[in-house]
């Protein structure tokens, strides 16, 4: 997940119309697919990655799929619309909906304790299934597993995985809290093995890709993965060194994921009616606590232009991935990069195309706020940057999550100093509070921030994202 801070966002649920009689007014336009293709062509001559693909839904169906940039630069091999890349966590998405595909076949409860199809790890007694896919399991970090070599090009077995984790403690008690665990999701793509009687791999093609005509959409480590994927790299601008490929068993259903534009935008399109709407509700229904990021199972649920705005990314070893969704406009963005950023913060952000795509597709409505809320919604991203908090104008509750560590660890000071602030939104949030919205420009580029206060005047959430 990117680098942000935030508090809880408000609840959301998603359909795609298949009608242009339910759009929201937006109509994709020629000179929309010509800024999309200028910025993309910036980023690509930038050196900012090797290259990446784009596509647009309107209303039910692709509206725009490109690829810019090379899948291969020795030798230089193009990319398309059709190469397919590794997206990392967007695979998170498939896997809630194939357990959430099993709750309607009733082989699963969402209340169902962990322990039921994976009894062999103890430390999961207390947890749900629900709490694995809302990542508020409390498991521990497998990053950190006593006698794990953290070398992700190298094999793994899960059954090892699962006897070192369950000498780990409890991070916190199931439920409690949220925290972004990619080993919720590697024990609920194996409870949908167990409960289904098949591999991962074969339950999404027989109940997701096949049904949704998504043949280009595959787990690593499947034969049906095209030679002409696109090559993964990593580095900073304009030095890229191809990335050795990570091992299938640090993926599974947390990463393992290999598609294409076209595929996600069959997948965004065809989901909601695909699982049903009360598979959806559950997806988009946010299990995490106030004070942390708002998450349902597989999607962030977060707000954009006082909209609902679900969306997720993912990040592997070469690869760099956005799907976003504007369920009250009907459009999604999906935007697939050949390079990671865990070497350089320099690279590209598939997160922040994705947003100067929606700002082309969906520009967001300017309102007019307050001089003196305009004032202190700027005052606060100053002093992220400087990291001098006056923790008397926070809730207690946010104040905790606010930590100096999680200051330090976003780094404001590295946007540079701010442009200009414009205000674009305001609404009610929840329990009485209002929720401000601003594009906020740096030299580094355009970001929304959103900034809310309570009845009292105190502030309970600061967001900054691209």
């Amino acid at each position: 997940m990117r680098k942000t801070l935030a508090v809880l966002c408000m609840l959301s649920t998603l359909c795609f119309g298949s009608a242009r009689a339910q759009s929201a007014g937006h109509v994709f336009t020629p000179k929309m697919a010509a800024a999309i293709a200028k910025l993309a062509h910036a980023d690509v001559a930038g050196g900012q990655t090797p290259g990446m693909a784009i596509a647009v839904v309107e209303d039910g169906r692709w509206v725009y799929a490109r690829g810019f940039g090379y899948a291969d630069l020795s030798p230089k091999r193009a990319v398309a619309a059709t190469t397919e890349f590794y997206v990392g966590a967007l695979t998170k998405q498939f896997t809630a909906a194939s357990v959430l595909l099993l709750v309607q076949d009733g082989k699963i409860k969402l209340d169902d304790k962990v322990t039921k199809y994976v009894p062999e790890l103890t430390v999961a007694s207390g947890v749900t299934v629900a709490q694995l896919l809302q990542q508020t399991s409390g498991l521990p970090d497998y990053t950190h597993a006593p006698g794990i070599k953290a070398d992700p090009t190298k094999s793994v077995k899960l059954a090892d995985f699962i006897a070192a984790v369950d000498k780990m403690p409890l991070q916190f008690p199931p439920g409690s809290k949220f925290s972004y665990n990619n080993f919720n999701y590697f024990i609920a793509g194996l409870i949908v093995e167990r409960a289904s009687g098949l591999p991962l791999s074969d339950f999404m093609q027989a109940r997701i890709f096949q049904p949704l005509y998504m043949s280009s959409t595959f787990l690593a480590g499947d034969t049906g993965i095209s030679p002409l994927a696109a090559v993964g790299y990593t580095g900073s601008p304009r030095h890229f060194t191809r990335v050795k490929p990570w091992d299938p068993s640090w993926l599974l259903g947390a990463g393992a994921l290999v598609t294409n534009v076209y595929d996600l935008a069959k997948w965004d399109v065809g989901f909601p009616i695909l699982v049903r709407d009360d598979a959806v509700r559950d997806m988009f229904t946010a299990g995490s606590q106030p004070g942390v990021q708002a998450y349902g199972m597989g999607w962030v649920i977060d707000q954009r232009g006082g909209k609902r705005y679900v969306w997720h990314n993912g990040e592997l070893g070469g690869f760099h991935a956005m799907n976003a969704l504007l369920p009250d406009d009907h459009i999604a963005v999906i935007v697939l990069a050949n390079v990671d950023a865990l070497h350089s913060d320099n690279t590209l952000s598939p997160e922040y195309v994705a947003a100067e795509v929606l700002d082309i597709v969906a520009p967001p409505a300017k309102v007019h706020v307050e001089n003196l809320i305009v004032s202190r919604a700027k005052e606060w991203l100053v002093r992220l940057a400087d990291k001098n908090l006056d923790r008397t104008q926070l809730t207690p509750q946010f104040s905790a999550f606010l930590t100096d560590a999680l200051v330090s660890h976003a780094n404001f000071k590295s946007f540079g100093k701010m442009v200009s602030i414009v205000p674009i939104s305001s609404h009610a949030g929840e329990n009485g509070d209002t929720i401000y919205e601003f594009l906020v420009n740096y030299p580094r580029g355009q970001y929304h921030y959103r900034f809310g206060l309570t009845n009292q005047g105190k502030i309970d959430e600061l967001f900054l994202a691209p």
